[in-house]
């Protein structure tokens, strides 16, 4: 999409960068050190708003840099909004505690872009194929969870599958494969069942090949 963004829209994208730059320090101990965090955190959010109530963010630590934290900023995968994910990374500041990532983008074992701990927890999670519509080539999955996870509120549960498959697949892919998943209690038995991580790579292999008996045999 090459819709261009006027110069009130441009203005406000520089704002907040420029709001984050000077509180660069007091959001990085907000997150690591948890230092006055709901103020903090409530800020930074109010001015994220400014340019868009529909683009997220998560701060995780770095994946190769245990002094930085990392900021992904995603529209999960929502087109209108890319000139302004576009204006957001090119207007990005030079920063001392934070790296900044715009755009989620598939896992990547041999080059990690995200924490171990979450690139292990997304090897850990087993799911299953439920279906495949050829025509738009979209999935419904099962994701396999451990009980203590089961045990939260549907909807705690339904974000943390959510994320998980939007750190596993990246924005783009998630929103132009999945269709819905379901979440059960991991099986004693998981022979059968794929890993997570396992699944950007199947949806390319399923993307490519006709309905047929070949097919058939990951629903059985």
């Amino acid at each position: 999409m090459n819709k261009q963004l006027n110069p009130r829209q441009q203005k406000t994208i520089q704002n907040f960068w420029t709001w984050f730059q000077d509180n660069e320090q007091a959001i990085y101990h907000a997150c690591k050190l948890e230092i006055n965090k709901d103020e903090v955190l409530f800020h930074l959010q109010r001015n994220l708003n400014y340019v868009s109530k529909r683009i997220e963010y998560f701060i995780t630590n770095h994946p190769q840099n245990e002094n930085k934290l990392k900021v992904f900023f995603t529209a999960h995968g929502y087109k209108k909004l890319f000139p302004k994910m576009k204006e957001l990374e090119e207007k990005i500041p030079s920063l001392q505690y934070f790296a900044i990532q715009v755009y989620i983008t598939p896992l990547n074992l041999e080059t990690p872009t995200i924490p171990n701990d979450l690139a292990e927890l997304i090897q850990n999670t087993k799911i299953k194929l439920e279906d495949y519509n050829i025509a738009s080539k979209k999935i419904i999955l099962t994701l396999y969870f451990n009980e203590n996870i089961m045990k939260q509120k549907e909807k705690r549960i339904e974000r943390h599958a959510y994320l998980l498959l939007l750190f596993t697949l990246g924005e783009f892919k998630y929103k132009k494969h999945i269709y819905d998943f379901n979440c059960e209690v991991m099986p004693q038995n998981t022979n059968g069942l794929l890993s997570l991580s396992e699944l950007p790579e199947f949806i390319d292999y399923l993307a490519k090949i006709n309905y047929s008996r070949k097919l058939k045999i990951f629903f059985e």
